[in-house]
């Protein structure tokens, strides 16, 4: 396949020229998605499948950079030890008998809308392993990369859903959120910047002022009237289909649609105000306008300000309760009420995850370390039971004592919660098939029928 494209390549002059001109069209604004429709549509001729259609249209997958502490969020101990239970008393929710940090107290409201996982348990705790392993379903190998949930899919959907892209990452993906051995025609659309700024632009979505929609039409009829010059072979698929995602990725750059999904300020003030001006409430309350405009999928990053993350082995109580935990609360629990509000909630799956938790005992720099036996999960949405809380662990947060659920059951659940099959297998470059999940379990008290 590689052999005939460079011979098409040699025999037609006309590319090279052209090429210069997509670079006026495109390139001068940073934009590749010509490039990406074009991989999209030559990676779905592999084949694609397990999907069955549903009433779950929608992912919003929350990443909590770092590794947050649960122990100090969503699986206080306040029997604990003093070195272990911290600083953070624990409050009363709208889920009787359920308990969480104080930090929470607008999520506190809002967990009788929520299933919470406190039993997700790895043998990973380094960042770069365990983010592979809560973000595939897969441990990692050296032998390959597997593709992130909004990759597959991305992949799995295979529709067209006009001028937005299937998936997207705010402000961008976080590590192993990506196509893995999918190829980059599955890598989200990553948005950039930050939403709070007066200024604020969609990177590769907004051309420099000095570049009009009048000079890009120009340019895009240049770049067709060249190709009439240029080809001197017959037509085949490649060619003709490079023109249609040429030609969709200039109908994104200019489609009335996806300049409103992701034109943050043409929300009221008091909606604003409501998911909180930080980064992390925008990037929600924008999460919110894309799958309203048809986006399957959107992963947030959140990383805290100043990038702190949540990897908190120094200070961990003053950042958790003035840095990280406020914009979390307010932002998560204000989508949770808009997506109910709009009727949103039952066709949308809200995933919460983090690479893995934090020790039970508090270190020497008033901070917790690295600690994958233990960490949570919340699911809510696409018809989670609301309210329900799964597994517990040990009296010191240290590891589970009821219902360990891995990584590859959260994935196996993710998946099949939202349509695909968990068993289903994509070919590897190399034309291996490999399942979706690594021997998961999807967790029947989250996915039976009834």
């Amino acid at each position: 396949m590689a052999r005939k494209s460079s011979e098409t390549s040699r025999r037609c002059p006309g590319p090279d020229r052209r090429a210069l001109l997509k670079a006026g069209l495109f390139s001068t604004i940073g934009l590749g998605l010509g490039d990406l429709f074009r991989l999209q549509h030559a990676a779905r001729a592999s084949g694609t499948g397990g999907v069955k259609p549903g009433k779950v249209k929608h992912c919003i997958m929350i990443w909590l950079a770092g590794g947050a502490s649960h122990l100090d969020t969503f699986d206080p101990k306040p029997d604990a030890a003093a070195d272990i239970k911290g600083e953070f008393k624990p409050i009363d929710t709208a889920v009787p008998g359920l308990r969480i940090s104080e930090v929470f107290p607008k999520l506190a409201t809002m967990m009788d809308r929520v299933t919470l996982v406190r039993s997700v348990t790895s043998p990973e705790a380094e960042h770069d392993r365990a983010a592979h392993h809560l973000m595939t379903g897969y441990r990692p190998t050296p032998a390959l990369v597997y593709p992130g949930y909004g990759s597959v899919v991305s992949k799995s959907i295979e529709d067209d859903r006009g001028a937005m892209p299937p998936y997207v990452a705010l402000p961008d993906a976080p590590i192993f959120a990506s196509s893995g051995y999918l190829t980059p025609a599955y890598d989200p659309f990553a948005v950039g910047g930050d939403p709070t700024a007066a200024d604020f632009r969609v990177r590769d979505l907004t051309p420099p002022d000095r570049v009009t929609l009048d000079r890009l039409r120009r340019r895009r009829d240049m770049v067709r009237s060249l190709d009439q010059f240029a080809r001197d072979i017959a037509p085949t698929p490649l060619t003709t289909s490079r023109d249609h995602f040429t030609d969709k990725a200039y109908d994104l750059l200019t489609s009335s649609k996806a300049q409103a999904a992701f034109r943050i300020g043409d929300e009221t003030p008091e909606m604003r105000d409501a998911y909180g001006r930080t980064p992390f409430g925008q990037s929600c309350l924008m999460a919110r306008r894309l799958i309203q405009a048809g986006v399957s999928f959107v992963t947030i990053n959140n990383r805290g300000s100043a990038q702190l993350q949540w990897d908190t082995h120094q200070q961990n109580f003053p950042r958790i309760k003035n840095d990280l935990a406020p914009p979390l609360d307010i932002g998560l629990a204000t989508l949770l009420e808009d997506l109910g509000r709009l009727g949103l909630l039952d066709e949308t799956l809200v995933v919460m995850l983090s690479e893995f938790g934090r020790t039970p005992k508090i270190n020497g720099m008033a901070g917790r370390d690295h600690h994958g036996r233990a960490n949570c999960a919340l699911l809510a949405g696409a018809g989670m039971p609301k309210g329900a809380v799964i597994g517990r662990t040990d009296a010191k947060g240290d590891t589970p004592a009821e219902r360990p659920v891995t990584p590859a059951d959260l994935a196996a659940t993710i998946y099949t919660a939202i349509g695909i099959d968990p068993e289903y297998q994509f070919p590897t470059p190399d034309g291996r098939p490999v399942r979706l999940v690594d021997g998961g379990t999807a967790l029947r008290e989250l996915v039976a029928k009834g």
